[in-house]
């Protein structure tokens, strides 16, 4: 199950397009929007999330794991309850003639990941140890530490369940003139050897016809492997040869978090602030982060957790890392070749791209979990762990 944070409109669209540098020309629209977000996933849990069962929670799952995101939205209500359009594959997609798009039912959530009450979370206890950077040794003010008990109530999420029914109200609040995929009526992603390259067409009764053709296509697969070396974690990985860059992120000492523990946290990020890069960035927006040192080039391919941050969470940390990769942005109709010509946008569609991986260390040979280089597949008995940190559960799992 994934947790969907969707914080782009309609509006922002007709902003961005608006708002182009050099460009004066008038706007009206889009009617409607399109995404389509374009994931290859592997490591620690991915086989089970794509429908690989427990029982290949710590690996990853054979073949490459895709994962594909489908949205559409009208930008006026719809009168169509509830809203349903299909998204036509050619047979290259291994998707069928087509997929449904599926909004809500009036009172009802045909999402399967809307369900939020399975994420609810536990007061934070005890202290949070932030490190950062690429080092083998933690730099002169590290970690930076929150003590929660320290920290007036009013700034604690004292009730992170209520904050969660928040975000879904929200969210249902944004969806009133949306439908996706998956939903509850399909939801099986693409297996190895599927492709989106080439023609790809929307059609409801709520929203025009939208159809665009897709260059790129699926990432290769992130490996990440973690080792030991003079007390730091040393990450490892290969070159995805489309990515435009990459950032890490891991966490520790969930186990203690709870009982009023420390929890700690590391970003490969130059800056502490490690929500850069947690979902998706374009490659503008990834070349001005390389350049701020929150985003490593496409050219790296190690970087290192401190000493002291693997030495204050126990040993073990679990973490992921995202690739971040092309984006082919349509539009329709054609942008008009006289400036002061009004451009009326029937519909705007964006195709992103991402290979996410996840990891945990201080397992030794299991640190891999299924992003293994050498084709080999680790094979250990997986241990049930439902909750990761504040209480959070686990991609992968069923509890």
């Amino acid at each position: 199950m994934r947790m969907y944070f969707r914080l782009v409109s309609l509006a922002a669209v007709a902003v961005a397009i608006v708002s182009v540098p050099g460009s004066a020309q008038k706007t009206t629209g889009p009617k409607a929007t399109y995404a389509m977000d374009v994931s290859t996933m592997s490591g620690m849990g991915m086989g089970a999330m794509m429908g690989g069962g427990l029982g290949s929670l710590l690996g990853g799952g054979g073949g490459d794991n895709y994962m594909l995101d489908l949205r559409l939205t009208s930008a006026t209500p719809s009168p169509q309850q509830p809203e349903r359009g299909d998204h036509f594959f050619l047979p290259s997609a291994k998707m069928g003639k087509s997929v449904p798009l599926l909004g809500d039912a009036p009172g009802k959530a045909s999402r399967p990941d809307r369900d939020y009450e399975q994420y609810k979370m536990e007061k934070p206890k005890g202290r949070l140890l932030m490190f950062w950077g690429c080092n083998t040794k933690a730099p002169k003010g590290q970690p930076f530490i929150i003590d929660f008990a320290k920290m007036p109530t009013a700034q604690m999420p004292a009730n992170m369940p209520a904050q969660m029914r928040g975000y879904e109200a929200a969210a249902a609040a944004r969806d009133a003139n949306a439908a996706w995929w998956p939903n509850s009526q399909n939801g099986k992603q693409p297996k190895s050897g599927s492709s989106l390259r080439g023609e790809h067409r929307v059609a409801s009764a709520f929203t025009p016809e939208i159809k665009f053709s897709v260059a790129n296509d699926y990432m290769a697969a992130l490996n990440v492997r973690p080792s030991e070396q003079l007390g730091a974690i040393l990450l490892g990985w290969n070159a995805v040869p489309t990515a435009t860059g990459y950032i890490a992120w891991a966490m520790g000492g969930m186990e203690r978090a709870g009982q009023g523990g420390d929890l700690v946290m590391w970003t490969s990020s130059n800056s502490r602030d490690n929500g850069v890069g947690m979902d998706w960035l374009s490659p503008a927006e990834v070349s001005r982060q390389i350049a701020a040192g929150n985003v490593m080039p496409p050219t790296k391919t190690s970087c290192a957790i401190p000493a002291e941050a693997k030495a204050a969470a126990g040993g073990m940390m679990f973490g992921s890392m995202n690739g971040f990769g092309p984006e082919e942005n349509f539009s329709f109709p054609p942008k008009p070749a006289d400036p002061k010509a009004v451009w009326n946008i029937d519909w705007t569609a964006k195709v992103r791209f991402r290979a996410f991986a996840s990891f945990m260390t201080g397992m030794g040979n299991m640190g891999a979990m299924g992003g293994m280089s050498d084709g080999g597949a680790p094979t250990p008995q997986p241990k049930k762990k439902c909750k990761g940190p504040m209480g959070i559960p686990i991609p992968g799992t069923s509890c």
